[in-house]
């Protein structure tokens, strides 16, 4: 008998749950920190040849390719495994590489002694006023980006590590005066990628897999696209090609040297050296603001 009532479609599929589902993301500094530990390991060796390489069986090529792309973190046997270059591989997991401190000052925590740094390099967010540097290169924003790393690195040696140190202290002092409101600051990002493209900081982050992540790092710090401030982007020759770069260096030393031997000759023969007499670059064409 037909009673009116609505019979059930069995027919019918269930609903899907809206749930997410699988594990959730991973902090970025997990990520970074396993891609640098992996490549510290794998050195020249390519993923097949870990497999070999690694002293634990249940290695497959498959978890090599997670560690190389930071899928996943090493596990706690692996990671405190007693061996010499598993050591030295923590401790860039833990600290960074060349012992330098990359993650502390990528994600620890601002200290008032970063505040005066900050405001002792980069006063107000932006480049200092002035600088002899800008006297001798003729990009502009690569004298003052050298102007920076001279400045703090006085009285240490200069190196490969302690460029890499260098850039450390960059990334704390933007992230002190992102505190303190001034992270939209042209400056502060072209500084961060002008000191990512000098030879000993490009070198070691290559060597660790880590060029990449830290320009994502960057982008997504001070925006990217057409939520960006307008003029947030620099780019010159110097910044991707190594020859440029030295040559640039060149160029200065070669400006400082004329530059040095014309005030001597004018200090014993009594007269005033003017600057303007001076051969000196300007801005380079070839610099483009975006």
């Amino acid at each position: 008998m037909n009673t009116g009532a609505e019979m059930p479609n069995i027919t019918q599929k269930k609903e899907k749950s809206n749930r997410s589902r699988g594990r959730p993301a991973r902090h970025e500094s997990e990520r970074m920190k396993t891609i640098a530990w992996y490549h510290f390991l794998a050195g020249e060796r390519a993923p097949a040849e870990m497999c070999d390489w690694m002293p634990f069986d249940d290695i497959d090529q498959a978890t090599i390719y997670r560690y190389r792309r930071g899928d996943i973190s090493p596990r706690a046997d692996i990671l405190c495994a007693n061996c010499e270059v598993f050591q030295a591989a923590r401790t860039v997991f833990e600290v960074g590489p060349m012992n330098v401190p990359l993650w502390d000052a990528l994600w620890g925590s601002i200290t008032p002694d970063d505040f005066r740094i900050a405001d002792r390099l980069m006063p107000g967010g932006d480049w200092p006023e002035g600088g002899l540097s800008q006297f001798f290169f003729e990009d502009v924003i690569l004298a003052r980006v050298f102007a920076f790393q001279t400045k703090c690195l006085r009285g240490r040696p200069d190196s490969v590590v302690s460029e890499l140190e260098c850039f450390v202290t960059a990334i704390r002092v933007v992230r002190a005066w992102d505190v303190l409101g001034q992270i939209k600051s042209t400056a502060l990002r072209v500084l961060l990628e002008g000191l990512m493209s000098m030879p000993g900081t490009r070198e070691i982050l290559s060597r660790h897999g880590l060029v990449t992540s830290l320009k994502d790092w960057i982008s997504a710090y001070f925006g990217s696209g057409s939520a960006a401030p307008a003029g947030t982007v620099y780019w010159a020759p110097w910044m991707t090609e190594q020859n440029e770069l030295l040559k640039q260096q060149l160029r200065a030393e070669q400006h400082r040297m004329v530059v040095a031997k014309s005030l001597r000759a004018q200090l014993f023969q009594g007269d005033t050296a003017e600057l303007d007499d001076f051969p000196v670059g300007g801005a380079d064409d070839n610099s483009t603001w975006h």
